[in-house]
């Protein structure tokens, strides 16, 4: 049966090519088309180059191709139309079809017409192709085997990277989450600070000393504030310096705390003139001369020096010019 109907096809092929003549050729233009393959099985594909060359100033219509030639043959893809310059004032158009059939039997690719010239009165077409598809032999006789499912392909790095990447950033935000839970409970801040390291009580002290006589207290008659100030940051050194709270004692309190303590009695007299000083004026509201005030702010600053550690070296202040202060070592 197949070879009757492959006879029917050639004489009709035959009588295709008779009708047609020449019209593959003509003497400045010329077309062609070629198949990789006259013979598929069912749903293959095959290329199908289709060939003009024609004279650069010749216009010319291609040919409009849709998505199915006759006889059922599916266009499933095509390039775009390549121009290439021959030479000579020639040029050759290219463009490639890509076909399939789902059904078998023998097809016929029939001729393609491009038309050129001034009014496009002239035309040229391809030959036609006779296509072969075949159906997939089935053994009747086997037994029936079950559908396979379908087959996981591998997985990519492209695919899994996305993932990998969320995967990470939840866990980075579980664990910020986790430490800031426990750091909130703690009361502690988020960043850890390195602390500044601590500086000394004299020098405290001393900082203090001179920012109070900037201030100019007692100058704007605050006199109060003024004499306060003092009696607090040698309240303050002392606390550093020996480990008692002078900050909620009385005067004569401090002074007895300093009993056996290696300090010279000067120096303690002297601690002692300034804090009752302090006192009168706060709770009495005696208000000194001036001389009495700048006095008390230099003792201050003796007794601090006089009472520092000897290997430490106070920096030069302008509360006091002595270069040489009178140092006791305090156990």
């Amino acid at each position: 049966m197949r070879g009757k109907l492959f006879k029917y096809f050639s004489v009709y092929l035959a009588i295709l090519l008779i009708l047609s003549g020449a019209t593959g050729y003509s003497q400045q233009v010329s077309v062609d088309a070629q198949l990789d393959t006259n013979q598929i099985d069912i749903g293959d594909q095959v290329d199908f180059k289709i060939r003009l060359q024609i004279p650069e100033d010749e216009p010319f219509l291609w040919p409009q191709i849709g998505d199915t030639l006759p006889e059922d043959i599916e266009v499933i893809q095509r390039s775009e139309i390549d121009t290439t310059n021959l030479g000579d004032g020639y040029m050759n158009i290219e463009q490639i079809l890509k076909l399939t059939v789902f059904d078998s039997g023998y097809y016929v690719i029939r001729p393609l017409e491009f038309l050129y010239g001034q009014d496009y009165d002239s035309s040229i077409e391809t030959e036609p192709y006779l296509l072969n598809v075949f159906t997939v032999e089935v053994d009747t006789a086997a037994a029936i085997k079950p559908i396979k499912g379908p087959i996981a392909a591998p997985l990519t790095l492209a695919e899994i990277l996305p993932w990998i990447l969320s995967g990470v950033v939840v866990l980075l935000a579980g664990a910020f989450l986790i430490y800031y839970l426990s750091k909130r409970k703690k009361q502690q801040p988020l960043v850890f600070k390195r602390p500044k390291p601590k500086l000394p009580p004299y020098r405290i002290a001393l900082d203090e000393l001179e920012k109070l006589k900037l201030q100019k207290l007692w100058q704007r008659d605050q006199i109060k504030a003024y004499h306060s100030g003092i009696s607090d940051i040698l309240r303050i050194y002392i606390e550093g310096m020996y480990n008692f709270s002078a900050m909620e004692m009385t005067t004569w309190e401090i002074i007895r705390s300093f009993a056996g303590a290696k300090i010279e009695h000067t120096n303690l007299e002297k601690l002692r003139e300034i804090l009752e000083l302090a006192d009168l004026v706060k709770f009495a509201k005696l208000k000194p001369l001036p001389e009495e005030n700048e006095n008390s702010l230099e003792a201050a600053v003796m007794f601090v020096k006089r009472t520092m550690p000897k290997t430490e070296q106070p920096k030069s202040s302008a509360l006091n010019k002595e270069t040489k202060p009178e140092v006791t070592q305090v156990n």
